[in-house]
């Protein structure tokens, strides 16, 4: 199996299953200094608190594992914006975040928060420029991500987090700032004080970690509440026994991940450049969707193939045993177009045709050029079976 669809998921890596194993025989007791084995399983949870917090320029009691992305950006939305005393409050993400951050957000249209969602430019980034004229003392909360997971643009999140600092200033109050960096973590580094974010959540399963693990970075003197309550044997914003086994399997991915981390993104980027090429000059009647070059996450990549279905495209090459994605991850199957595409302009037609191709530190060239070889055939025979047909030449 060739697999291209690693902004959904990613394998988990030899080395975490070994960690992962480690921790589920020989640290499975509470984390807790009150026993050897607790002893352990604490230092265990501490030190994977430690390594992500020095990854990102964080302390390390501001980490805190959740049981996925989605969940840690629960918290961070729910928990902070409840935890605002703020008159009429308003709230602000774009229109083409992750499906769990705009679920949040139209969940609290429906508790009475206004909700302002910015528009962005043709390649997916952001209008900095309506964010700043939407902030006000009414701001409760602001939401945005680092790599789109559709299109691949890497956003400026800076740029943002200083226009959020200047509004804050004006208030006479700091309006929080999450970040979703789930998609973005597998290629950009992220230093939370240059982009000044109060809050931001990691997901496990987009860096050859294990599924149902996830991170929250909380900034001291962040104004959060629990949005779950139970056990507080690990922290209060996750209540309950914490999953070692997932945790230690985490750490080891983010230690994996940064120990190669600009080798490994200059492989990425060097086969994504390789199969954009292969397309371009075997492929008529195609769009590219979101940035060309470095504006562009090195492992991304998405083209519209007009005339045809994505999902065909997707199905065929899945029989080829080549995975792709088409449409957002984690968006139900359904025949709306995909709202990201949408969003940057495209139309239907164009949308209906987009695939995804997202690759690992683990593709090779041969992956690239045989997912290559057997996109061109199956474009070629899906155009002469379609009732649209390009130009006559």
């Amino acid at each position: 199996m060739i697999y291209l669809d690693n902004f959904r998921s990613t394998m988990v890596a030899p080395e975490v299953w070994a960690a992962m194993r480690t921790a589920a025989i020989d640290e499975y007791a509470v984390p807790a200094a009150f026993t050897q084995c607790g002893t352990g399983a604490a230092e265990l949870v501490e030190r994977a608190q430690n390594r992500l917090a020095a990854a990102i320029g964080a302390s390390q009691n501001e980490v805190v594992f959740t049981g996925s992305g989605t969940e840690a950006i629960n918290i961070a939305l729910w928990g902070s914006t409840w935890a605002q005393a703020v008159d009429k409050p308003e709230i602000v993400t774009s229109e083409i975040e992750y499906p769990a951050t705009l679920a949040v957000y139209k969940a609290l249209e429906k508790e009475g928060y206004r909700a302002h969602y910015i528009k962005v430019d043709g390649e997916g980034k952001y209008d900095l420029d309506q964010l700043s004229s939407v902030l006000n003392e009414h701001t409760a909360m602001v939401s945005l991500m680092g790599v789109n997971h559709m299109i691949g643009t890497i956003e400026p999140l800076a740029q943002a987090g200083a226009i959020i600092a200047e509004a804050s200033q004006h208030v006479g109050r700091r309006i929080p700032y999450h970040v979703d960096f789930a998609s973005a973590l597998q290629t950009q580094r992220l230093d939370v004080d240059a982009v000044k974010a109060d809050l931001v959540s990691f997901s496990s399963n987009k860096i050859h970690g294990p599924k149902g693990v996830g991170a929250l970075y909380v900034r001291k003197g962040t104004k959060i509440r629990p949005i779950t309550f139970g056990s507080e044997s690990y922290s209060p914003l996750v209540p309950g026994t914490p999953n070692t086994m997932g945790i230690a399997g985490f750490d080891k991915a983010v230690e994996l991940l940064y120990a190669t981390f600009d080798k490994d993104v200059e492989h990425m980027r060097s086969l994504t450049d390789r199969l954009a090429a292969g397309i371009r000059e075997r492929i008529p009647y195609i769009l590219l969707n979101g940035p060309d070059g470095a504006g562009r996450a090195a492992s991304h990549l998405c083209y519209s193939f007009l005339f045809i279905e994505g999902e065909a495209i997707m199905m065929f090459l899945d029989m080829d045993h080549i995975v792709v994605d088409t449409g957002s991850a984690c968006a139900a199957a359904t025949l709306k177009p995909n709202y990201i595409l949408m969003a940057i302009g495209r139309n239907h037609e164009e949308a209906h045709g987009s695939i995804r191709f997202t690759l690992s530190r683990y593709s090779t060239e041969a992956d690239v050029d045989t997912a290559l070889a057997k996109l061109v055939p199956i474009v070629e025979r899906l155009r002469a079976q379609s009732t649209i047909r390009p130009p006559a030449q």
